[in-house]
């Protein structure tokens, strides 16, 4: 018996596979919005570990919102025997009726919210055994963890404030890191969690850092950063229907790292994908752009309106020039669709 017939004998077939494998296995790749796939190369992948990170209130819980969405849709079900359900860790207990109506296509009957009840706190130990018992029993789920930053330990919660004891959240999440690191691309759960940015006091390195630890960052597949996000208005008084966020790629799973991409998030909606779009179909050319005259030249005909808004209108009022458009750009830049 050669040496791989006896490794296959005691642990299983599959144990031992060619890197033709891998090279040829098919992965489904869910998008996130026209912009953020193409500086990622595509979006995120099924078995990935994600990192979104940044300022407080630049779009991070509503952007993981919006993907989760999309993650349910039947056409990104993939090869699941059930649809695809998203849980959300309620760490910071800042999740609102508003954040939940406020995206267009959340189906919430498969949306979990787990959190602290009356008579029950539940402390980071237990948020992160409940995590991996998802990730561990429930094939192709979205896990949100809301956030990393937030985790508060039993030692912590139990004692008095004037005890300042040494945090072991860091060296927490790397265990649970260790723990899940297989798990995730064979279940091909998605994980997203949430980390703070603070100021460092110290004056050396960088201006401000992560609030987790080196367990996580060294799991991440994908990691995206909010550089900055501001005000969106639209219209003649000039109304605030949104937020402009410029993300920049710290890491991808399927592309180089240091992409940025400006992405546009629209009240009671989500993520302003048409918009996004009509923007980089101007910047490349499938849409001609003159003054402030947008032209779409179809397969069959020729559409010409005034203004990005009336032009996102148009796309989502017609979902299938929408996609023959988003395959244009996808095409030019060398996205795989």
């Amino acid at each position: 018996m050669s040496l791989k017939e006896d490794i296959i004998k005691n642990f299983g077939d599959d144990i031992i596979l060619s890197g033709n494998s891998l090279v040829e296995k098919k992965i489904l790749t869910i998008p996130i919005s026209p912009a953020l796939d193409i500086v990622l190369g595509g979006g995120i992948p099924e078995g990935s570990f994600v990192i979104f990170t940044g300022q407080p209130k630049c779009g991070k819980t509503l952007s993981s919102l919006d993907f989760a969405t999309t993650a349910q849709k039947p056409e990104y079900q993939g090869d699941l025997k059930n649809p695809r359900e998203v849980y959300y860790l309620n760490i910071e207990g800042r999740l609102k009726q508003r954040d939940l109506l406020g995206i267009k296509g959340l189906d919430l009957s498969r949306f979990h919210i787990i959190g602290s009840q009356q008579g029950k706190i539940l402390h980071a130990e237990e948020y992160l055994q409940i995590a991996e018992r998802i990730i561990n029993e429930i094939p192709g789920s979205i896990v949100i963890i809301d956030s990393y930053s937030a985790l508060c330990t039993e030692a912590e919660i139990t004692s008095d404030m004037d005890k300042m004891q040494r945090a072991d959240g860091a060296k927490l999440l790397a265990k649970f890191c260790r723990k899940v690191s297989n798990v995730i691309p064979v279940n091909k759960n998605i994980v997203i969690g949430i980390t703070h940015l603070m100021g460092n006091p110290t004056g050396y390195g960088a201006e401000f850092k992560e609030k987790s630890g080196q367990g996580i960052a060294y799991q991440t597949d994908i990691k995206l950063r909010a550089k900055s996000s501001k005000p969106w208005s639209l219209g003649a008084d000039d109304t605030q229907i949104g937020q402009e966020v410029e993300w920049q790629v710290i890491c991808s799973a399927l592309g180089p790292p240091g992409g940025v991409a400006k992405s546009f998030i629209r009240y009671n909606e989500g993520i302003d994908k048409l918009t996004e779009l009509v923007n980089l179909a101007s910047d490349v050319g499938v849409i001609n752009k003159g003054g402030a005259w947008y032209t779409i030249k179809t397969s069959k005909d020729s559409h010409k309106f005034q203004g990005a808004e009336k032009t996102r209108i148009f796309l989502m009022e017609n979902p299938e020039i929408a996609k023959e458009v988003e395959d244009s750009v996808k095409s030019l830049l060398g996205i795989k669709k």
